[in-house]
């Protein structure tokens, strides 16, 4: 692997998105070039090709959690900013897992009298920092990839309460205007989510868009609002509300 093969794993990692155009220039080199390292990468497994340039690869794996954090992290924030602004003070909600989910809970930090429940053990010490807020977590099994909390008792836990808003996420989205995620376990949760909440925001940056998952959670026309930092493409069905949360 040579030196611009190295770079552009790098931004792949911690944009999301490489760009054929934006590459060459970067580097100084041609088109062709950047295109032939783009498909050498994709051959060997590193990064999979879209319509002007590449993404990290999908499938039937979710990439490591610390990845996912450094992924897009500022959009992150701004997204996790902009649904923030979607919560009142004294709300009953719902955040799940995911490290946008977790950046909303960062969002949260000054929100005061929420009463929250969480199957994300990676929000708890954040949302818990603030007296003024009461945290409440589901039951369940642990799966240690992510510090999430999935499956039958889970789910559970959250079919004894109503929430005024849940906060999800997802691990993909086609052009159906349908939302994917990998594991059972949690779909199964997320599902119950959006069945016990008065309202329901999906958080998802752009690099959804690209990416390709097995399990179906939803339809998005089924949710209330739509937080991303990005236009999203066209779907075939009516999207709820979209927040593009800007650079600001």
């Amino acid at each position: 692997m040579n030196f611009r093969h190295t770079k552009i794993l790098e931004r792949a990692r911690s944009q999301g998105k490489v760009t054929v155009e934006g590459l060459a220039a970067e580097f100084d080199v041609t088109l062709q070039t950047i295109r032939r390292d783009l498909t050498d990468l994709a051959e060997q497994g590193r990064l999979e090709r879209v319509h002007g340039g590449a993404v990290l690869p999908s499938g039937q794996r979710n990439i490591r959690y610390e990845d996912r954090r450094r992924l897009n992290e500022a959009a992150k924030a701004r997204i996790g900013l902009a649904c923030a602004n979607e919560v009142s003070n004294g709300a009953s909600i719902f955040i799940g897992i995911g490290t946008t989910c977790e950046a909303v809970a960062r969002a949260l930090v000054h929100h005061e009298g929420l009463r929250v429940m969480t199957n994300n053990l990676n929000a708890v010490p954040i949302l818990s920092a603030n007296s003024a807020n009461s945290v409440l977590v589901t039951g369940g099994t642990l799966r240690a990839a992510d510090a999430g909390l999935v499956g039958a008792q889970t789910a559970q836990s959250v079919r004894q309460f109503k929430f005024d808003l849940a906060i999800i996420g997802c691990s993909g989205l086609d052009r159906r205007g349908d939302l994917f995620d990998y594991d059972l376990d949690e779909v199964v949760v997320s599902q119950t989510v959006i069945e016990n909440s008065a309202a329901t925001a999906l958080v998802a940056d752009a690099t959804k868009f690209a990416r390709k998952a097995p399990a179906r959670i939803a339809r998005m026309s089924e949710l209330s609002v739509f937080v991303t930092d990005t236009k999203p493409p066209e779907l075939a069905h009516t999207p709820p509300r979209t927040i593009i949360a800007g650079r600001g």
